[in-house]
């Protein structure tokens, strides 16, 4: 009989965590840490938004943010 191997699905899923992304004013960033930096700065803001807590934060963040966000929107939708 032959072999049967079962794959599985995460054995599917190439993470693209190796690649460097410039994020424009910023810096560079592998996929991964850009991708975990993007989430942890929009959780700041959710916890923040919840509490009413609007001061701390400006333009200069926003900014960062959005750099950052637009460099993963361009990274994914080229890879």
């Amino acid at each position: 009989m032959g072999s049967c191997k079962i794959m599985k699905l995460k054995d599917l899923i190439v993470e693209k965590k190796d690649d460097k992304i410039q994020v424009q004013g910023v810096g560079t960033y592998d996929y991964k840490s850009l991708k975990r930096n993007v989430e942890k700065k929009m959780k700041d803001l959710t916890q923040r938004n919840k509490k009413g807590n609007h001061m701390g934060v400006g333009k200069s963040q926003f900014n960062v943010l959005s750099a950052m966000w637009l460099a993963l929107s361009e990274y994914e939708e080229n890879n």
